[in-house]
């Protein structure tokens, strides 16, 4: 998904699509009333599509109009979720380039989206894989870099330290009793001693998709590895963030704004390829800031934090191909801690930026031909609601989605097995002894038998 998402290999609607569904709304509310409560999914639909469309400000007013009257109905808690999530964002969008310029009306705007966003967090926790709560997250630690810029350059918007060397990041053996980097699982799951404490998770034929054994199964999750908030996050202002979480947590949030809110962002790409590089995803951490590295223009208006995220990005790029090609010598007791994964020839390094930028144009060209397919059957009067509208651009093509690799397969082997496979090789190891055993000393007594025939046996007269 990552790779996905750092690639635009995902579908993503056009303009075009957004002025339809804005007419079709624009019908449906005029058949209702004001109080109607069919109307307020419908304003929903409506302020989105505007703000696609680029008309924040009209966003904006039509989810507080819709805010405030659900508010006049005695509506709360839950069913306001849509309209604090909704209106948070556009209010945090629409002010954000002011905000950082320093105008105290937008701060304010820009405060105000992010209280609203808090709201919707408060009332609705887990909506969008806890998306939300990564948009309060990313807003927060924003807002207190317009006060101190500095945090630009110490931390990423998880608050994974950006002066990490990728030493810390990568060598398990001598972090893994503090952050356990390096791997996406922490040390005791690799060494297969997570069973102890979780035997039904490794059961075989255990379903892990079953929602009935969620609440049995999810403390497995403690194996998975943490990252964010590192050392000094503590004095930056993000209440919504203060520890380290599982890696997957704030990746599934990025990945949905992304995909579902404004698209790509450099915060966003350094983000994920800090998080990638601490679970040891050297390439897709390699591709996150190749794509950091094209958005830096959008980082911050200041030249020279736009020059320090090129920076960054370069030397962790050039670390990464180090490690991708690093061999040890031959004298080495110990696996290198550069070797993650076996090396692999310098050439193919060399080829990477080549390799990232046909991924992403391909990514690229697939959004562009999806829209004006799209563009074209609603220009001859299709309706943007029938669900086989794509068919045909679908019909022959391959998945866009990246494919899934080995990285989502663990191979186990349980203490009893492993205990019976070494008796099992030593039985196998002592019969093969005696039998060799017995070889050579029939070898050797035939051997000696033929000397005597030689020394003492009758010769020619």
């Amino acid at each position: 998904m990552v790779h996905g998402v750092i690639h635009e290999r995902f579908p993503r609607h056009g303009r075009e699509h957004y002025r339809s569904r804005d007419w079709h709304t624009r019908q449906r509310l005029a058949a209702l009333t004001p109080d109607d409560p069919a109307t307020f999914p419908l304003a929903d639909d409506l302020a989105v599509g505007l703000e696609r469309l680029g008309r924040p400000d009209e966003a904006v007013a039509v989810a507080r109009d819709k805010l405030t009257r659900q508010q006049a109905r005695g509506l709360s808690g839950r069913d306001l979720y849509t309209s604090y999530a909704n209106l948070g964002t556009f209010l945090i969008h629409a002010s954000f380039a002011d905000a950082v310029a320093g105008v105290p009306a937008a701060r304010q705007q820009f405060c105000e989206g992010v209280g609203l966003i808090r709201k919707s967090v408060e009332v609705n926790p887990e909506a969008h894989f806890g998306r939300e709560r990564w948009q309060m997250a990313v807003a927060e630690f924003l807002l207190a870099a317009m006060y101190d810029r500095e945090l630009l350059r110490t931390f990423d918007c998880l608050g994974n330290r950006l002066d990490l060397s990728i030493e810390e990041c990568l060598n398990r053996e001598a972090n893994w009793t503090q952050t356990g980097y390096g791997r996406a699982v922490d040390a005791q799951f690799s060494q297969g001693k997570a069973v102890y404490g979780m035997q039904s998770f490794f059961e075989p034929g255990v379903d892990h998709a079953d929602p009935a054994r969620w609440t049995e199964l999810r403390r497995i999750r403690e194996h998975i590895t943490k990252v964010g908030a590192e050392n000094g996050w503590d004095t930056v202002p993000v209440p919504s963030h203060r520890k380290p979480v599982p890696f997957d947590e704030p990746v599934l949030g990025i990945i949905g704004m992304w995909r579902q809110g404004g698209g790509a962002n450099p915060h966003f790409a350094l983000a994920l390829g800090e998080v990638m590089l601490r679970v040891g995803q050297r390439h897709i951490a390699w591709a996150a800031y190749e794509r950091a590295s094209r958005l830096a223009d959008r980082y911050w208006p200041d030249p020279s934090l736009r020059g320090f995220l090129l920076t960054h990005c370069r030397k962790r790029q050039t670390d990464i191909e180090q490690t991708l090609i690093h061999i040890p010598p031959a004298s080495a007791t110990h696996p290198a801690w550069q070797n993650v994964t076996p090396p692999i020839p310098a050439a193919e390094v060399a080829q990477l930026r080549t390799r990232f930028e046909a991924e992403l144009a391909h990514g690229q060209g697939y959004q562009r031909a999806y829209q004006e397919y799209e563009n074209k059957r609603i220009a001859k009067g299709a309706s943007i609601f029938d669900e086989h509208l794509f068919d045909e651009f679908h019909a022959g093509r391959e998945p866009i989605a990246s494919a899934v690799g080995p990285e989502e397969q663990f191979v186990w082997v349980s203490q009893g097995k492993r205990q019976t496979y070494v008796l099992s090789w030593g039985l196998a190891g002592g019969t093969f002894g005696a039998g060799l055993a017995a070889v050579v000393v029939a070898g050797l007594l035939r051997w000696r038998s033929g000397r005597k025939r030689v020394d003492f046996g009758p010769t020619s007269g």
